[in-house]
Formats: structure tokens, C-alpha cells, sequence
């Protein structure tokens, strides 16, 4: 029967588009060389009414067709906020029919439907007004800094006042977690390392002034904050010990008075030390006044009444996203995890997840509970659809009746982890503040306040990817350093946090540091990156259960604690990431080392899967399109997964970044996304973003791209490679040979597009321009006498980038191919991780098996074995090495090219027509005596073997409805007269022919074809 079931490219359908969703499926191999010549969908609301033919919404009949990819839905319109089954069988013959397929169960997006009213925690934060803030001050690095007027962490004032000969005070005003710097002057005065001192500012209206003792130094007026809280702020380079804070209001009212004697006070989550309040690094703090709203508890309780249930769903989402770039919501029902989310969004509207809570629910009484966390926007929205078995339904919406904590005092301020990008939450906690057993049915929630109405003013889209989990590891070791600190590895770097399990009493404290890396003494919590994964839990009496609610990447727990307490088995690492099919790719060959390299870059998509493709979950957590063109690729080597692919192109057609060239991508994220699914919906929908993005309003006379190469981060700038350091030297022109190589593959990709969606005169326009392009850069860029190209006009300098990208991305004539392979080949690897996809292309698209080989599972400094061995990485990282980029993290999916390299170009499996309909296979094995290899696409997998000790043996499995071409280089594989090889296959004999020095396979049947010499028939 058919297997695999997709719709809307998703195997659990959860919040689909009801306008025509589009249906996939495995085609079952009824017998050899088997092919769907036909196939009938049955769509109905329940499975009963599937199996028993009752109440069909939908039967196709028999359709006479090979389509089993991207079919589209021709029934009566779906209705929103629904439940649907479906299922399919095919034909292999007109009298060979398969079983029915497993029914699978459809939810279609909310639509028009909802009821639910946006809600959340009313705000219990106390502001202080005009008064004076007082500080007592010793500076042992750099620089102190004050908030004040804070409206939260994200929107205040900063007063910094930094060391030097003289002193400076430079201020600051902050929006949305951007900082503008108001002035910076001196003060006349040398501020000194190691000294006290009286940092002291008035706050009158709009006017603030500010002394050093009694000297005023500074007089601003400005008018962006009236009113908010204090709190102190530290830097990636700065440090400084606090001795006192005060705030004295107009009246005279000493409203904060901290010395610091008897711990951090209003200050919540700070630490002391010596009498003093010290900071980590990157870490801030802002006084707990009364309680802020940015955390949030929300929760109703509901009776179910007892029959059967058909399914439950709930229509989630939360506002907003954007400055910790990771999900507002983690949502229980009865006690249970049922996910998180929301995905950000393409282009301001507000994106909802539509998770299955079926098995959670019972008969009777039912909780569901959310725990929130924005510094703006502040808004949850959920509805929980019950569909029972009899067709009755019961939905339970946010609105009147939920309840709400703040969870401030929980989770109190404690500033955010760091690094710049986004503003992720320091997670301090106090157990004893927890209102326990809040998310599970029969809580008394009497005391808590009524929800409060919340602005939702976005439109609502449903999330295209499926959701992510939480799932639990053990550390793979323990190790206690002394009494009270232990180092826990997790064998593998993860995203998430930790679950602490543990017996304590009141006001014990563990220090949690989670690290990338380990240290001669711990985990080293202070990133490269910037971040500061250091927190500290406090804990209450009784057993008890700790877990972080926002992710982190991390390896390495260490622990500080009570030496009393016993936290040996205490930690579980909390796995977050997108679902994951170990079995759907293998590689495994005669070399352990390149086997090493492919698992470890498969893991590094596994591990940082999340709902959108970013650069890294660590240090920006920001979706580029030169991450993306890596990760879908790797993706579509090691699963079955496209949605994801599919969501973060269209995400990047609508928020795009600055380098010229990643604009280009996109249209090729599409057309690889077209090739692996057969689904134009995205092209037809993202196809005039597309148009915008080329660069042909630069075009010179000659049809080269011609502009300003720009400067980093500046709009449209060229980016060749990064960091800068790996650029080989590269010499930037006003005509770049890298941005015209990536021009031509877009224009290339657009004229493929163009034609797909019927649009001839774009098809005919987009491939003259590429044509003219490739022309005139291999005209006018290419030196053949050398074997390589240029960087730009106007330069005689030959970076390895400027052949490569040309190379891979098909600019070189194939008269030039060899050639320009073996220049690249000669200059080993020269580029960054990011680069190295492309070099490598390049490298087995000139046939140089063995060189790409050497690269592969080389261990000099430029190298996946380096990364592994030397530097303890289990996921690829930015940079080659810290040396290369000191902010370098340990979690950067673009450097994962092997993931995707080995089984399109080593196993050489490639999609040929859209939908893999068509496959090539041409292993380019190097020095490899055997390899075998699996590899996914949307109809199945592929799998490959190759054996040359004895003799030589290729044997190809394809999946039903799968057309093959296999392709061998004789003189790769040492094969001297190819009529030493003989071919088998199943079904019709294939058209075997040998041109240009390679045994050419076409028409390869689905099921087995073994190619094999005389030796090993």
C-alpha cells in the first residue's frame, strides 16, 4: 500500500490552508519496475467514515496518472478549522491495484473561525519617577552603566561611565533593543581602574544631570522616557563592582536604599560578593519593583463530558516573537507539554501553531495553561478544538474565564544572555516563588487575577512547518570536580536547556553554566559568541522539578551548588528541535574518517532544526540566505522534510539581508525546492519577490553585473566570502566575478521558473541575459593561460573563490572545466566553511573525486576533522577555528556541506526533474574501495552501493515511480574498456551508451539495475 503520506508537504498536518492543499505519497512497488499508471483519493472527516465508505467528502475515482507528488486536491472546498481524513491507493497495472494507504488525519487552519480573544498577565510593575539615582561605584574593567527610566530591558536609558585619562560619559537612549548615543564627552577628569566612585543622576522632568561626587558633568534633555525602573548593566568587556544603589524621590522618599549587606535585594538575580553586586559578563539586571508582566501564567479549567473523542487541536500564537527570536508561548495541557510557538513571521502578520492534544485530554475535568514570556506586544491567543466521535465539538478559547499570574518574582529580571542580536532572557529562578502544580487539573488559581484584554491587532496565518518538541537526554558523563561542582558532558552539543530533578530545602542555590565548550575548569559559559550562559536556581523545600523555558546551545552542565546536595543524577538535557527520522539517510564507506565527518554535519542539521533556518540558535538566531542555500541542501540529503525549506525561502523573498549575492539565492532555494517536491505553489506566489531581487538594473553594456561593491552590512554589498579573513585576498571590483556567478545561476533558475509558471517572454528574457553573462564573464574574466579566473575587472588577482563559485554554479564552458578544477585543486581549501560548499561543487563537477576526497577528511587547520579532534565540536561550527573568528560559535549549520556533498556527489544521487522524477546517480567515489549510501527524496529513498575490491559492483535501488540515469567516469574507476561491464536490471533493458569518456545508463527502471565487471556479474 502507498506509505508516506504528505499534505501540504507535511506528514503530520496540522493547520493546513484548506484552498486546494497538496497531496504526495511513496508509490508501493506492486511488482518489479513498478510505475503508478493511476490512483484514487478518498477524503472523508473521520477514519470510520474512510473504512466504511460512509460519508466520503471526497472520491477522485480512479485517475489514469503517473502524478504521486504535489497532487492537487479537486474536491469540495475544505472548511476551516476542520478534520479530515484521507488515503490513496495505486494502480501498477490496469488490473494491479494496491491496498488503501493508512488514512492520514488532516487539520485545516483556523480561517474565519476563531472565537478566541488575545490575552494576558496585567502589569504589576511599580515606576519611579523624578528623583535621583545614587551609585557607588568601582570600576575593574573598562566601564559601569546604569539603566534608568526603564521600560523594560529593551527600552531605557543608559548612562555608561568608562576608565580613562580623562573619564568619559557617554549616554545612550534605547528603543526596541537598539541603542542611539545621545553624547559622548569627557568629563576632564581621570576615571581610574580600582577606585569608588559617587556616579549620581538627577532625573527633573525632561532634564537630567549627572555628577561624578559633586561635580556636574553632563546636562541632557530629552523626552523619550518620563518615567520606568533603575538597573545596572555589563558588557562583553566591561566589569565593575557596585558598592550601593539608591533612589530618593522629589519629596524626599528613599524609595530604593541597597548596601548590598544581606544579599542582592531589588536586584533579584544578582550576586554578591565580598559586600559588594558584581555582574557576569553580557549580564544585566533591572530593580524588581513590584512585579513586570513580561513574564506571564495564564490557565482555565474545563469539563469534557464522556464519549469518545475524534480528535483535539489547539490554535495557538503569541506576541511577539521578534526580540528573543525564539517562541512567546510553552503551552501544558494537563500537565503535559503540548508545545511551543509561535514561528516568526514572514512580513508583519502573526503566525499560529496548531498542536494535537488528543491524548492528553480525559472525561470530566481538563486544564490548559501557558507560560509567556515578551518584553512587547505581550498578547497569547489560543483555541482548543474537541471533535468528538458522534460529530459534535466543544471549543474552549482564550477570553473570559482564564486566570492569570505574573511569574516575576518566579523568574525575576535578570537581563538577557547577550551577544546584541535579540534579547533572550537571563533565566534566574526561584523555586520557592513557583506556584506548584499550576498546569495541572484541580489547581486552586482562586488568587489569581482575571486575564487581561491584550492588543492582537496582526492577522492571522497558520505556521507552514511542523512543530517543534521538547524531548530528554542524560549526560553520556559525570564527573564531580570537588565537593559541590560537577561537569556533566551530553556526548553531543544540543539545543534547549536543562531539567534539574532534585531534594532541597529553602533557599539552597545551584549555579547552572552550560557551555559549547569545556575549559581546564569547567564549562566555559562565557561564549565566544558573546552569550553568558550562567544562571542561578534557587531552590525550595521538598522534592522538585527545575527546567529552563527558552533555548540555548550548549554541551558541557556544570554545576555549583551545596556540597549537601546530591546532583549526580540530577540533570537532564532539554532537547528542543523539528521531529527527526534517524533512518530516512545513511552513508557508511572504506574510510572511518569521512564516514566521522558526514555523521557529525548530519547531526548538525538534526540538532539545529528549529522552525526556521538561521544562522545559529546561539549568537544572532537570524535567518540568511547563505545559511539557507547550505541547510536546504543538507536537509534534503538526511530527510524527508521540505516544508521547512519551503517556509524559510519565502521568509527571505519578504525580509531579505544585506549581501548582493544571498539576495540572489533565494530564486535558487525555490527552484531546489521545485526539484525536490514537483510543488509550484511558492513559485507562483513568491515569483514577482524573485523578479525583484536580480541585479539587472546593474547590467553594463556587456551584461555584466556592474555597482559599488559596498561595505559590510551596508544594503546590496558584496560578500564574496566571510569572515573576511577567508577571502583568499580576494580584490573587490566594481564588477565582481563571484556576484556575476551567483547573477547568471539566478537568472538561470528565474528562466527555469519563468517557464514553469507559463510565463514565456520571462523565460526567453531571463535565459538570454544568463547566456550573455556567462559570455561575457568568460570573455572577459577568465584567464585561460592560468586556469582560473579573475576577481573582478580591473585586477589580475585570482582568488581561489573567484574560480570556484563560477565553476560550481556553472559559469565554466566545458572546454575549461578540468582545467579550472585542477588550479583549485592545487590551492587546497582557501575559503570558509560556507565557501567550502561551493568548493567542493566545483571540485567534483571537474571530476576530481580524489581532491575533494583529500578536503573531506583532511585535519589540517581548514577542516571538519580539525573542528572534531582538536576543538571538541560535535556540531559544525562558523569558522574554521577560533583564531580565525575569536566570536566564532559551535553551532553554525552552514558549515555542514559534507551532509550533503557525500551523497550528491561522493554516492552522487541528484534530482534530475521535478519531484525527483527523474534521479541521477554518478558516484564519484576518490579513493573509496566501497560505500553505500541512502539517500531520501520525496518518493522514497534511494540507495546506492559500490564495491571496487575484486572487480567492480554499482548496485542502484529506486523506488517506484523513479526514472534513473546512472553515469560513470571510466577513467575515475580506472576502467579501461567499458564493455568489461555488464548491466542487469529490472524491467526494461536501459539505453547504455558511452560518450565523453563516461558509461552513460538512461531510462533506469524503478527497482535494482547492477552494474558489475566480468569478475562480479
Amino acid at each position: 500500500m502507498p506509505t508516506g503520506l504528505l499534505t501540504s508537504l507535511l506528514d503530520a498536518p496540522l493547520g493546513v490552508t484548506p484552498d486546494r492543499p497538496r497531496l504526495s505519497w511513496i508509490v508501493p512497488a506492486l511488482r518489479p519496475a513498478a510505475r503508478q499508471v493511476a490512483y484514487q483519493v478518498q477524503v472523508a472527516h473521520t477514519r470510520d467514515e474512510l473504512v466504511t465508505n460512509g460519508g466520503i467528502v471526497w472520491d477522485s475515482g480512479r485517475i489514469d496518472s503517473g502524478d504521486s507528488t504535489a497532487v492537487e486536491y479537486a474536491g469540495p472546498p475544505l472548511r476551516p478549522g476542520s478534520l479530515y481524513h484521507w488515503r490513496v491507493r495505486t494502480w501498477a497495472a490496469p488490473d494491479l491495484v494496491s491496498a488503501w494507504s493508512e488514512p492520514q488525519a488532516v487539520v485545516t487552519a483556523a480561517g474565519d473561525t476563531w472565537t478566541a480573544e488575545p490575552i494576558w498577565a496585567p502589569d504589576g510593575a511599580v515606576t519611579l519617577r523624578d528623583g535621583v539615582l545614587d551609585v557607588s561605584v568601582t570600576i575593574t574593567a573598562v566601564a559601569a552603566s546604569l539603566w534608568f527610566r526603564a521600560q523594560n530591558a529593551s527600552n531605557n536609558y543608559l548612562w555608561q561611565l568608562r576608565a580613562g585619562s580623562p573619564g568619559v560619559l557617554k549616554t545612550h537612549v534605547q528603543r526596541n533593543g537598539a541603542y542611539t548615543v545621545l553624547s559622548e564627552r569627557s568629563i576632564g577628569l581621570p576615571v581610574a581602574t580600582g577606585t569608588p566612585y559617587q556616579f549620581r543622576v538627577e532625573l527633573a522632568g525632561s532634564t537630567i544631570r549627572t555628577y561624578l561626587g559633586d561635580l556636574l558633568i553632563d546636562t541632557a534633555v530629552d523626552t523619550t522616557y518620563a518615567s520606568g525602573g533603575i538597573g545596572v548593566r555589563n558588557g562583553s568587556t566591561e566589569s565593575q563592582r557596585f558598592h550601593s544603589v539608591s533612589f530618593t524621590d522629589m519629596a524626599g522618599k528613599v524609595l530604593v536604599n541597597e548596601d548590598f549587606t544581606a544579599g542582592p535585594g531589588v536586584f533579584v538575580g544578582g550576586r554578591v560578593s565580598g559586600g559588594d553586586l558584581v555582574l557576569d559578563r553580557g549580564q544585566s539586571l533591572l530593580a524588581t519593583f513590584g512585579e513586570s508582566n513580561d513574564w506571564a501564567l495564564l490557565r482555565t479549567e474545563f469539563v469534557l463530558p464522556d464519549k469518545p473523542v475524534a480528535a483535539a487541536y489547539v490554535y495557538a500564537t503569541g506576541q511577539s516573537p521578534e526580540p528573543t527570536r525564539q517562541y512567546v508561548y510553552k503551552l501544558w495541557v494537563n500537565d503535559t507539554v503540548a508545545g511551543v510557538g509561535p514561528v516568526r513571521a514572514m512580513a508583519g502578520e502573526a503566525r499560529y501553531q496548531t498542536h494535537d492534544v488528543t491524548a492528553h485530554l480525559v472525561a470530566g475535568r481538563n486544564a490548559i495553561a501557558a507560560l509567556c514570556y515578551s518584553p512587547q506586544e505581550r498578547a497569547f491567543l489560543a483555541e482548543l478544538v474537541v471533535v468528538f466521535a458522534d460529530g459534535t465539538r466543544q471549543v474552549i478559547a482564550t477570553g473570559d474565564g482564564w486566570r492569570t499570574r505574573r511569574a516575576g518574582r518566579w523568574r525575576p529580571a535578570a537581563g538577557f544572555t547577550g551577544g546584541g542580536y535579540y534579547q533572550a532572557p537571563q533565566e534566574y529562578l526561584d523555586a520557592r516563588q513557583e506556584p506548584v502544580g499550576w498546569t495541572a487539573r484541580g489547581f486552586d488559581d482562586r488568587d489569581w487575577e482575571a486575564a487581561a484584554a491584550a492588543p492582537l491587532r496582526r492577522r492571522l496565518e497558520p505556521a507552514w512547518v511542523s512543530n517543534m518538541a521538547y524531548t530528554y537526554r542524560r549526560p553520556v558523563a559525570i564527573e564531580q570536580l570537588e565537593p559541590g561542582r560537577w561537569l556533566l558532558d551530553l556526548g553531543q552539543a544540543v539545543v534547549g536547556g536543562i531539567r534539574l530533578s532534585v531534594l532541597g530545602r529553602s533557599g539552597q542555590t545551584v549555579e547552572i553554566r552550560l557551555g559549547e565548550e569545556r575549559t581546564a575548569t569547567g564549562a566555559r559559559y562565557n561564549l565566544r559568541a558573546g552569550q553568558t550562559y550562567r544562571e542561578v536556581w534557587t531552590l525550595r523545600d521538598g522534592w522538585q522539578q527545575l527546567e529552563h523555558w527558552g533555548y540555548r546551545t550548549f554541551r558541557w552542565v556544570e554545576l555549583v551548588a551545596d556540597p549537601a546536595l546530591d546532583l549526580t543524577d540530577a540533570v537532564e538535557a532539554a532537547v528542543l528541535k523539528l521531529p527527526w527520522a534517524d533512518d530516512d539517510a545513511a552513508f557508511e564507506s572504506s574510510d572511518p574518517d569521512l564516514d566521522r565527518v558526514w555523521q557529525m554535519c548530519r547531526y548538525s542539521i538534526e540538532a539545529t532544526r528549529l522552525d526556521l533556518y538561521q544562522d545559529t540558535p546561539t549568537r544572532e538566531r537570524g535567518p540568511y540566505e547563505g545559511d539557507a542555500i547550505i541547510n536546504q541542501l543538507s536537509e534534503y540529503a538526511t530527510q524527508r522534510s521540505f516544508a521547512l525549506a519551503r517556509y524559510s525561502t519565502s521568509y527571505l523573498a519578504r525580509r531579505p539581508t544585506w549581501p548582493a549575492e544571498y539576495r540572489l539565492q533565494t530564486v535558487l532555494t525555490a527552484w531546489e525546492d521545485y526539484l525536490a517536491t514537483g510543488d509550484p505553489t511558492n513559485l507562483a506566489a513568491d515569483y514577482d519577490l524573485f523578479v525583484d531581487r536580480q541585479l539587472d538594473e546593474s547590467l553594463n553594456a556587456s551584461g555584466l553585473v556592474e555597482k559599488s561593491p559596498g561595505s559590510s552590512s551596508q544594503s546590496n554589498a558584496d560578500l564574496v566570502d566571510w569572515p573576511t579573513s577567508n577571502r583568499d585576498g580576494y580584490v573587490f571590483t566594481r564588477v565582481n566575478t563571484v556576484i556575476n556567478a551567483w547573477q547568471y545561476a539566478a537568472f538561470i533558475a528565474l528562466s527555469r521558473i519563468a517557464g514553469v509558471l507559463g510565463r514565456a517572454a520571462d523565460e526567453r528574457r531571463y535565459a538570454e541575459l544568463a547566456a550573455r553573462l556567462r559570455a561575457a564573464l568568460n570573455d572577459q574574466l577568465l584567464n585561460r593561460v592560468a586556469g582560473a579566473y579573475r576577481d573582478g575587472a580591473g585586477t589580475e588577482h585570482q582568488a581561489q573563490h573567484a574560480t570556484a563559485f563560477p565553476l560550481a554554479l556553472g559559469v565554466a564552458e566545458d572546454g575549461d572545466v578540468r582545467a579550472l578544477g585542477e588550479w583549485l585543486a592545487a590551492r587546497g581549501m582557501r575559503v570558509s566553511v560556507y565557501g567550502a560548499q561551493f568548493l567542493l561543487e566545483a571540485l567534483y563537477r571537474a571530476g576530481l573525486g580524489h581532491a575533494a576526497h583529500g578536503l573531506l577528511t583532511s585535519r589540517e587547520q581548514f577542516s571538519w576533522l580539525h573542528m572534531m579532534d582538536d576543538l571538541g565540536a560535535t556540531i559544525v561550527m562558523e569558522a574554521w577555528d577560533p583564531s580565525i573568528k575569536s566570536n566564532t560559535t559551535f553551532s553554525h549549520a552552514w558549515g555542514s556541506a559534507p551532509a550533503n556533498i557525500v551523497p550528491r556527489f561522493v554516492a552522487g544521487v541528484r534530482p534530475l526533474a521535478p519531484g525527483a522524477r527523474e534521479v541521477l546517480v554518478a558516484p564519484q567515489p576518490g579513493p573509496l574501495d566501497w560505500l553505500r549510501a541512502k539517500v531520501p527524496t520525496i518518493r522514497g529513498p534511494i540507495e546506492v552501493a559500490l564495491d571496487r575490491r575484486n572487480g567492480f559492483r554499482l548496485v542502484v535501488d529506486l523506488p517506484a515511480n523513479v526514472t534513473g540515469r546512472i553515469e560513470l567516469d571510466l577513467a575515475q574507476f580506472g576502467i579501461a574498456d567499458a564493455r568489461a561491464l555488464h548491466v542487469r536490471s529490472e524491467g526494461r533493458a536501459p539505453r547504455v551508451r558511452i560518450a565523453d569518456g563516461r558509461l552513460v545508463i538512461a531510462q533506469v527502471e524503478p527497482g535494482r539495475t547492477i552494474v558489475a565487471s566480468d569478475d562480479r556479474g
